[in-house]
């Protein structure tokens, strides 16, 4: 047997409509035997691997799940991990033991080289084109802007009390622009750690602050956009202390 695997587009959404189009698909192109495999430590062993309809059916979201079809006329097997939070996952398969540990990625295995080849291809195409980006250059390129600009808000304010355009600028418009620079990126970072990724079979809302907060208090801080902010400018904050401690700033 010969096989390939190959990473697919993490910041690509896949809907309820999109896994009905693909498991419509892979019956189309002779895969038979469609199932989806979940992580047995959320769900137990005796529902790791459930028939594909009864998983779109439930209308549940998971952290990952596997894919899995099987065209037993060709011998011929495809595995596809989605993967939408990194909270640990566990599966019964030899391939993707985990999902927390492992990026959105497929596998293919056939008894045919050219077939891994042409099928790599094919499905590579597929989920890159036919689903939802989440984020885009633009979306990311934001981003990092955000993260420079409040960066230097903070590195400015801890050295001088005041905003980074404030240090130059005495007028009352600087500071109405460094409060605004913060807020814009503060909300730009937020956004971006809120747009969701991976599979959903039932739309997922968007989280609010409140909501964040709260599962930051009871201990559910994996994922959570608000602690991985907080965390931002505690970073920012603690290596501008070392550096003032060392006299470099």
């Amino acid at each position: 047997m010969f096989s390939a695997r190959r990473r697919i587009p993490g910041n690509r959404v896949y809907d309820k409509a999109y896994l009905e189009r693909l498991g419509k698909d892979l019956s189309d192109a002779g895969f038979n035997v469609i199932t989806i495999k979940l992580p047995h430590n959320l769900v137990g062993m005796e529902q790791s691997e459930i028939p594909f309809k009864e998983f779109v059916e439930r209308e549940r979201n998971y952290p990952s799940v596997i894919l899995c079809a099987t065209s037993t006329t060709k011998r011929e097997t495809l595995k596809v991990l989605f993967v939408n939070i990194s909270r640990k996952a566990f599966f019964v398969d030899d391939t993707f033991p985990s999902g927390h540990s492992e990026p959105p990625e497929m596998f293919i295995q056939s008894p045919d080289p050219a077939r891994v080849y042409a099928l790599t291809g094919f499905f590579s195409a597929y989920f890159e084109k036919e689903a939802k980006q989440s984020s885009t250059a633009l979306g990311v390129l934001s981003f990092i802007a955000a993260v420079f600009a409040l960066a230097a808000e903070v590195l400015a304010f801890l050295k001088t009390s005041r905003g980074f355009l404030s240090t130059t600028y005495t007028s009352g418009w600087a500071i109405a622009a460094d409060l605004a620079i913060g807020l814009v990126a503060g909300i730009l970072i937020y956004d971006f750690f809120t747009k969701k990724q991976g599979l959903y079979v039932h739309d997922r809302p968007r989280r609010n602050i409140w909501g964040l907060a709260k599962q930051a208090i009871r201990g559910e801080v994996r994922d959570n956009p608000l602690v991985s902010f907080i965390v931002s400018v505690l970073g920012t904050l603690t290596t501008t202390i070392i550096l003032k401690v060392f006299n470099l700033l």
